[in-house]
């Protein structure tokens, strides 16, 4: 038998043990953690993308009957059948969802979390005989990089799911569910989903730094906004981990992937928003359309830059933020231009997966600033001279 026959075996008798087991709970409750993993088991052996429409149906059937009993199994089962639906975006592909469930169970904050996804790359490369050395140890090598700036402590020898006994634990490998069965793409994943709570931790530090200015504490406000500077050093190490793609590998799943891009991203958006106010023409452009949620909250939210315009601060103090913002921006510049450099280097000319102009609207991107810092004083006067800016002004 060929090893196309014998692959094409494996994934019917699969398809049938898995319809074998829906059809069991046809007429019961499932259990849910079991029916996740099997599911779990053939999307790792075939790719999501690859699932047969008879399973699909099956599933899609069984959820409507079940939906609203388990919220794991709901988000779960909404990232697997999200192509089915119509329904595959940024937070479907990468099932943020049940990330966050898991994320809540477990206890832990948006940068704990990271850390976790990162040391489960580790995991799953250190066990890895498909790449060549030199790929797996660079790669494996930005993951540790990574993990130890966020948590030094953390220990790999235990990670979520190890336990069997711990039910969300376990959950917790099932979030990645890649399209395809290319090597790369997992770990391409896990990256993504990092970047998301990256993004989270961010917009956090923002929002505290906005309340520690609206209550006048110049230091609390700065000591947030140095945080997220060296918080944003580590969406520089997720760049350089993604540039241990292999080319072929990614332009293998990212066929699968249409529908699903960063553009969609709902964390960085809420970072943006927690920075200042973007201009009319931002915030009704593609990068706002994509996510129509977080567009409908920026009327009703405050902001650093109009915070730290309302206060008009002077002195040491206020010099101090002023240098710790204009690092936030540069890194913010930095960063763009990574992004931009590695999907150059990655997609060429071809379009972004979420019907964008892909590298285009990227380098067009490379104009966008995160602070609105250029205001007139209370009372509708300029800060010192037409175009001055309160916030690298030499007066104040």
């Amino acid at each position: 038998m060929s090893t196309t026959s014998a692959d094409r075996t494996d994934r019917q008798a699969g398809d049938v043990g898995l319809l074998g087991e829906i059809e069991r709970w046809r007429h019961a409750e499932p259990e849910a953690l079991r029916l996740a993993r099997l599911v779990t088991d053939e999307v790792r052996r075939t790719g999501r993308h690859h699932l047969a429409d008879g399973l699909l149906g099956a599933l899609d059937a069984l959820h409507r009957r079940h939906r609203g009993r388990d919220a794991f199994l709901d988000a779960f089962l909404d990232a697997v059948l999200a192509r089915r639906r119509d329904r595959f975006r940024n937070q479907t592909y990468l099932a943020l969802p049940l990330v966050e469930l898991v994320r809540a169970d477990l206890g832990v904050d948006a940068e704990h979390m990271s850390a976790l996804l990162m040391a489960d790359v580790l995991r799953y490369e250190r066990r890895s005989t498909q790449l060549d050395d030199r790929t797996r140890d660079t790669r494996v090598r930005h993951a540790a990089h990574f993990v130890a700036a966020v948590r030094p402590v953390l220990d790999l020898n235990w990670l979520p799911g190890d336990r069997a006994d711990a039910v969300v634990e376990q959950w917790f490998g099932l979030t990645a569910l890649p399209v395809s069965i290319e090597h790369d793409e997992y770990f391409f994943i896990r990256a993504l989903q990092a970047h998301e709570m990256v993004f989270t931790t961010l917009t956090d530090e923002l929002r505290a730094a906005t309340q520690a200015l609206r209550l006048g504490y110049l230091t609390t406000a700065t000591a947030r906004v140095r945080r997220a500077v060296d918080v944003f050093d580590r969406a520089a190490m997720l760049f350089r981990l993604v540039a241990t793609m292999r080319p072929a590998a990614f332009h293998a799943f990212r066929q699968y992937t249409e529908g699903a891009s960063a553009i969609q991203s709902e964390a960085y958006k809420r970072f943006e928003l927690a920075c200042g106010t973007p201009s009319a023409q931002r915030l009704f452009s593609e990068a706002f359309d994509n996510v129509p949620a977080v567009r409908a909250e920026a009327p009703g939210l405050d902001n650093f830059s109009r915070a730290w315009q309302d206060l008009c601060a002077r002195g040491p103090a206020a010099a101090e933020l002023t240098r710790a913002v204009e690092q936030l921006e540069a890194g913010h510049q930095r960063w763009k231009t990574t992004h931009y450099s590695l999907a150059a280097a990655m997609l060429g000319s071809a379009h972004g997966s979420g019907y964008t102009e892909g590298v285009p609207y990227l380098r067009r991107c490379l104009e966008n600033w995160l602070f609105d810092l250029d205001a007139a004083a209370p009372g509708g006067e300029p800060c010192c001279q037409p175009g001055c800016s309160r916030v690298t002004c030499p007066v104040h």
